[in-house]
């Protein structure tokens, strides 16, 4: 780990870089590892562990992109359990976690701030309150630097992916803000319609377009209930980030290829149609009175995915069948008719006789 910090500054403050740094030389401190632009790195971490990572970029293409395009995107991914992500740019050190994280092992609820204290050497961070534990961070910053540090905290066994891109134009981004509806076709089938994924920037700025879909369908036990409603579902059951959909379902149900999507019809407020530009996929095989987890992933041509929010739905069936045809009512009404008739008339003749 010194070689590694000494081998980013002079060598003549190596000594002091230790000094001052000296959370990074932690046992529980992963010693820092390069992440490439475009690069997605998945890994395990235990709890109260630390991953260190550093990202240079020197493109000159990036950096003359006009200034609404020239941005970096970090983007951290829960698999399973909680991760924290924190970045500082321009030199080290690199963000220290533990000095405003506590953790303590017999703690019910653990990786809590101390009070409101600010993390060393960072420039800005996940939510660490709790409030979003289980879910995603992703930054898009101005490009500002060519150099930025990056830690990786878990309180708990965890797994993760991070991303840096500043080709920002090459990651899809999930549109109507990830909404995934469905619908019960027929019995055993449920459509989902979602908008479709769009690209920033586009037009002739734009760096490449959408591949396809991957439609995820999952049947939940009966224990799978949201414990927060920032995560989707629970942070040991990941169901809207691309890793954990891989993590928690076998295979993906289906694919849609953009040419297959089509306008969607939708009802306003006022009931009026409304069109918009959407994708739609059935899924068949749905057993009744179950719960489903249903979710979309898209995916660039260069290889970049997003997860869509996802949607839970109870599938419940009300089948009405006919118990007789239409012969059988004639009947039953002929004979109500000669009833009818019968006790009228002998109502007129007991009417006459006792007048």
């Amino acid at each position: 780990m010194a070689a590694a910090a000494s081998a980013m500054i002079p060598l003549h403050r190596a000594q002091d870089y230790s000094s001052v740094c000296g959370h990074e030389l932690y046992p529980n401190v992963v010693p820092p590892t390069e992440i490439s632009d475009g690069e997605t790195v998945y890994r395990d971490m235990r709890p109260n562990q630390t991953h260190l990572y550093y990202h240079f970029n020197y493109n000159i293409t990036t950096m003359e992109q006009p200034t609404t395009h020239r941005k970096l995107i970090i983007n951290l991914e829960p698999c399973r359990g909680i991760v924290y992500l924190f970045v500082r740019k321009t030199r080290p050190c690199y963000p220290n976690p533990y000095s405003c994280i506590k953790w303590d092992p017999t703690d019910v609820i653990m990786g809590r701030p101390w009070q409101s204290a600010e993390c060393a050497w960072t420039h800005f961070m996940s939510e660490i309150d709790g409030s979003r534990d289980g879910t995603s961070t992703f930054f898009e910053v101005p490009m500002s630097s060519t150099r930025y540090y990056i830690s990786v905290y878990s309180p708990d066994i965890s797994s993760y992916t991070l991303t840096v891109l500043a080709d920002i134009g090459a990651l899809p981004r999930a549109g109507g803000m990830g909404v995934v509806h469905a619908r019960q076709e027929r019995e055993l089938s449920v459509e989902l319609q979602w908008s479709n994924a769009y690209f920033f920037p586009d037009g002739d700025y734009a760096v490449t377009d959408l591949k396809q879909y991957w439609i995820y369908s999952s049947m939940l036990l009966d224990e799978d209930n949201r414990t927060n409603m920032a995560v989707f579902l629970r942070t040991t059951k990941i169901m809207n980030t691309v890793c954990g959909l891989h993590n928690n379902t076998d295979r993906e149900y289906s694919r849609v290829y953009p040419e297959q999507c089509k306008v969607i019809r939708n009802k306003g407020a006022e009931n009026e149609s409304i069109m918009s530009n959407g994708c739609n996929a059935t899924v068949d095989g749905i057993i009744a009175d179950r719960r489903y987890v249903f979710n979309i992933i898209a995916e660039s041509q260069r290889g970049m995915m997003v997860a869509y929010q996802g949607i839970v739905v109870r599938t419940q069936w009300s089948v009405v069948r006919q118990a007789t045809d239409d012969r059988t009512l004639k009947v039953v009404g002929a004979i109500a008719g000669s009833v009818l008739a019968i006790s009228i008339i002998i109502y007129f003749l007991m009417l006459k006789l006792y007048g």
